[in-house]
């Protein structure tokens, strides 16, 4: 099997130059939403001293999910060229930012920003996500986005932390120019970027029944490929599963565990940490296994997990069960999320990515306020145990749609992109 010589982050860059420049792009905004979230929580809640508010504010990008996904992955396919698309997205941030200022002592207003600034990123994501696709080969775009998943990794530790220290340090109109700044910059940079020719063609049994017509919409494809039908019930488990546990984390921890804060918040973090360990991986990972594997396995060990500790929940296996199950699940997830866009012909790629989101949020929001009412009739450990253990013995009926034995392929792909073994 043959291997890229650029395996290490530092050559696949070299070789990359124009990913490069969207890494540090989608780096320095991550680390901007990162940083303006728990600033926008913290001052939210000093406003108003409302956990109502405070929800309203953690369920609001969620709406803009299901509102938008679909529109803004249609608006990257027909309009067909993501570059501009990411930088309108980019400098529309940098004015939701900026009208901060405007609506600082207001919730309502609040809540309108932050919908605002999550439309936006909708519409950031399918353009971001196709970018990528164009700026490297097939055979490199599993370890792409995995150098993706290591810098989104990054900003969840660093950016919470980050934001939290400044909110305390200048408050939060200075917090906002900062945040305002560094997305400033990072519109200027993307500047830089240019086309690509798009080098990643699709793969596998999708690319060989054309694109024209029907094929490029988004329930044609789906209803075509199984692959693709196994890859978005995925996602959809996934959310099945993370929903309950996102919404009742809390409660489980300071509840049912008896932990403090800080050990709350050490357990979460070590899941992050375990994931940074997996974007650099994942290139090798995949080349030497394939698709199927990695994306199976890594979801497995990551629903068992949850479903381990919600039947015996306590401190020690809570820290042992986020940092095993980081790594896995980053796996699955950039595997899964790089195999359907190998999987995709190119005119409908940014559709899949946004309407995939959209579902996934809309079964995200669906199945936290679901959780909410369940865990008062039952506990919140059987809402989370539950929930994990559907997505997992969900994992059975994946496994068949994925199975490519039962498909016939004919492409000219290299076999350690196009297998699924």
């Amino acid at each position: 099997m043959r291997v890229n010589k650029g395996a290490k982050p530092l050559g696949f860059l070299l070789r990359n130059p124009h990913f490069g420049t969207l890494l540090v792009v989608n780096l320095v905004s991550s680390l901007v939403g990162a940083g303006v979230g728990i600033a926008l929580s913290v001052h939210l809640y000093q406003l108003t001293g409302s956990p109502i508010w405070t929800a309203l504010l953690a369920a609001t990008p969620t709406v803009a999910g299901v509102a938008f996904g679909h529109l803004a992955g249609t608006v990257t396919d027909r309009w067909g060229a993501p570059l501009r698309i990411m930088r309108f997205a980019l400098f529309l941030r940098v004015l939701v930012l900026m009208a901060l200022f405007a609506v600082a002592d207001s919730p309502l207003g609040l809540i309108c920003a932050v919908f605002a600034q999550a439309a936006v990123q909708q519409l950031y994501t399918p353009a971001e996500q196709v970018l990528v696709a164009d700026y490297v080969t097939a055979e490199d775009l599993a370890e792409a986005n995995g150098l993706n998943s290591f810098a989104s990794n990054a900003t969840r530790l660093v950016g919470p932390a980050l934001g939290g220290f400044t909110m305390g340090w200048v408050g939060f109109r200075w917090t906002v120019i900062g945040v305002t700044t560094l997305m400033l910059l990072c519109t200027l940079l993307s500047l830089l970027l240019r086309g690509s020719g798009r080098k990643t063609p699709p793969a596998g049994d999708t690319a060989e029944q054309g694109t024209e017509g029907a094929g490029d919409r988004y329930l044609a494809i789906v209803r075509r490929s199984r692959r693709v039908r196994g890859l978005i019930l995925l996602q959809i488990l996934d959310a099945i599963r993370e929903a309950p546990l996102s919404s009742l984390f809390p409660v489980l921890m300071l509840g049912v565990i008896g932990a403090t804060s800080g050990q709350m918040g050490l357990v979460n973090s070590l899941f992050a940490v375990s994931a940074l360990i997996a974007g650099p991986m994942i290139g090798t990972v995949v080349r030497r296994l394939g698709y199927r594997l990695p994306v199976l396995l890594g979801a497995a060990i990551s629903h068992g997990a949850i479903v381990v500790l919600a039947i015996w929940p306590s401190l020690p296996l809570a820290y042992i069960v986020f940092v095993v199950s980081g790594l896995p699940f980053t796996i699955s997830w950039v595997g899964g999320q790089t195999w359907l866009l190998l999987s995709t012909p190119l005119s409908l790629r940014g559709r899949i990515v946004g309407t995939t989101g959209a579902i996934y949020a809309g079964v995200s929001l669906v199945a936290m306020l679901a959780s909410g009412v369940l865990a008062q009739w039952f506990g919140p450990r059987w809402v989370i145990g539950v929930g994990a253990f559907i997505a997992l013995i969900g994992l059975l009926a994946i496994a068949a749609l994925l199975d490519d034995r039962q498909q016939q392929h004919s492409t000219s792909q290299p076999a350690q992109v196009t297998s699924a073994t």
